[in-house]
Formats: structure tokens, sequence, C-alpha cells
């Protein structure tokens, strides 16, 4: 079995922060720095998505409208004797922040994600700022896990 390079396993938490930034920030075109454009992924809400495309529209649809503050807590990651492919399992907490006729009102998710990876080579040196990775990482299959949620579900689906 290869040694694990140290790098890369910040070079997976950087990409799985990312995904959180996207989703704070608004920015569902930075998914594409997240995912791979043929990863699989299964939401409670949005279950059996196929491909980058249809993951930016179901998580802008879900998310567009209301403001969202994530954290990332406990993680682990088990990177396959193959060096190439990893498995990550990230606790997280979702704050939505209701708008308009909810202004005032928050609905948190607590949950994990469960994430299958794959190493790509880096292009041009673009080592997505962890110099000395193995390449870049992207996320191939997800799927999200709620533990609880506690709020007014409302604030999801009336704007």
């Amino acid at each position: 079995m290869p040694d694990v390079n140290p790098l890369d396993h910040v070079a997976v938490k950087n990409v799985i922060s990312r995904y959180c930034e996207a989703l704070d920030l608004k920015d569902f075109n930075l998914l594409d720095k997240v995912f791979l454009s043929e990863v699989t992924a299964n939401y409670p809400f949005n279950p059996d998505l196929k491909g980058v495309s249809a993951l930016q529209t179901a998580i802008r649809n879900r998310l567009g409208s209301v403001r969202t503050h994530h954290n990332l807590t406990t993680q682990t990651i088990t990177f396959h004797s193959d060096g190439r492919t990893a498995h990550a399992v990230t606790y997280f907490q979702g704050a939505h922040f209701g708008q308009g006729p909810h202004e005032g009102k928050l609905l948190c998710a607590y949950g994990r994600y469960v994430d299958d990876l794959v190493l790509l080579e880096a292009k041009d040196g673009d080592f997505e700022g962890v110099q000395g990775a193995s390449g870049i990482w992207r996320i191939n299959k997800r799927t999200v896990l709620f533990t609880q949620r506690i709020g007014d579900e409302k604030i999801m689906k009336e704007f």
C-alpha cells in the first residue's frame, strides 16, 4: 500500500469546505470545483441526482432564496490502497435563515455528508491552493443524511 500524502488530507478537506462556501455565497458555479461533472448524489429532498448541472439546479432551487451558514465538524477521511480514491464522512450543521415573511425564523439541519472522492491530475500546476498535494480531488458520489432538522420548515418553501 502506498504512503498517503498528508497534503491530500488538506486537499480533501478543502474541496468539502468549498461546497459550503458555494452554498453560503450562492456561487453555484463553484460546485464545478467540488464535484466531477458526472457526479451521482442522493439528497433527502432530491434523490438520484446525476451530473453536476443537475446538482447545481437542485441546490439553487432549494437554497437560492434562503441565506445559509454551513459548519463542518467531525470528519474521517480514508484513502484507499490505490492512492487515487478516498472516502470521507463529514458531519455538518446548516443554518437556514428565513427571508421576507419568515424574517427572524431559523431552520437548522444536522447531518453527514458521505462522499467518495477521486484524484485528478492538476492542470498547469493548479493544485487549488494545496501545493505538494498529489493532484486535485473531486467528489464523484455524495449521500446526505440528516440526523435532525430543528425549526420552521416553511422557510424553505414559502418565499
